[in-house]
């Protein structure tokens, strides 16, 4: 869905800017520079206030659990939700972020170069699971040290050619964005068409190499989902409730309790 969604935006906001610049005379890329020319005070307040929640809703769920998340994967026995995120907020001032909006220009380039890694790396999620698995994982084994996903010393090979390759075409243009003085010449062209590039050159590269040097042990006849409980005899269905004479059948918790024991 991201190419819809990216397409749909980007086009509101040329459309707005556009007709902006039409009506006032400037063409404000900034939409809070853009509803400071309205009269109405109403207006402004919503806008504004639509704005901010925005910003307040895609930075907890977007940037502060994600974060949260990879620090409590990376070092569970020091980091869980809450701490990760606290060390977010602090480790986010190293972004230098005032500098980041202090013009649409340089916010572009932020998000241009931000996109230029996402491509690649959503093209090796989308076509392992949909196309290389399809769709059979087995999610507990994935938090597994390990597994069957623990691929060559820990690393997908495959993954990292992939992402090189689709990273490449873009970094003469990324430089240039950064530092304008560095000349690339027609380099700058597939950075405009950073996310899409690196997604198409990864997907083909990581399926090629993905078929011509398959990782056997992650193809699983079933997919495994979280729901489903480990114990010391293996793979169970449900949860482990002993009866009156002490047997331990496995029966399946239903209801509201059920699904808390199970997602607990």
């Amino acid at each position: 869905m991201l190419p819809i969604i990216f397409t749909f935006i980007s086009f509101i906001g040329i459309a707005a800017s556009s007709t902006g610049a039409v009506k006032y005379g400037e063409l404000q890329w900034d939409p809070m520079a853009l509803i400071s020319n309205w009269d109405n005070r109403a207006c402004r307040f919503f806008a504004a206030f639509s704005f901010a929640l925005a910003a307040l809703g895609v930075n907890i769920s977007a940037n502060s659990l994600s974060a949260a998340n990879d620090l409590t994967a990376l070092f569970p026995q020091y980091v869980n939700i809450r701490r990760g995120q606290l060390l977010c907020a602090v480790l986010s001032w190293a972004l230098v972020p005032w500098k980041i909006l202090a013009s649409a220009e340089s916010f572009l380039n932020f998000m241009s170069a931000y996109a230029v890694f996402l491509g690649p790396i959503a093209a090796i999620m989308v076509m392992d699971f949909w196309v290389i698995q399809q769709r059979k994982y087995d999610t507990l084994a994935l938090y597994q040290p390990h597994s069957i996903y623990r691929y060559w010393h820990g690393f997908n090979w495959r993954a990292i050619l992939a992402f090189v390759v689709g990273v490449a075409p873009n970094l003469p243009g990324f430089i240039n964005s950064i530092n304008a003085n560095i000349k690339v010449g027609v380099g700058d062209h597939p950075y405009q068409f950073g996310w899409l590039i690196g997604f198409a050159a990864t997907s083909l590269v990581y399926l090629a190499v993905s078929y011509a040097f398959p990782a056997r042990e992650t193809h699983i006849e079933r997919a495994i989902s979280p729901d489903e409980v480990y114990d010391e005899h293996g793979l169970v269905e449900g949860v482990a409730v002993d009866d009156e004479e002490g047997s331990g059948e496995y029966i399946e918790k239903k209801g509201l309790k059920g699904w808390a024991d199970r997602m607990l």
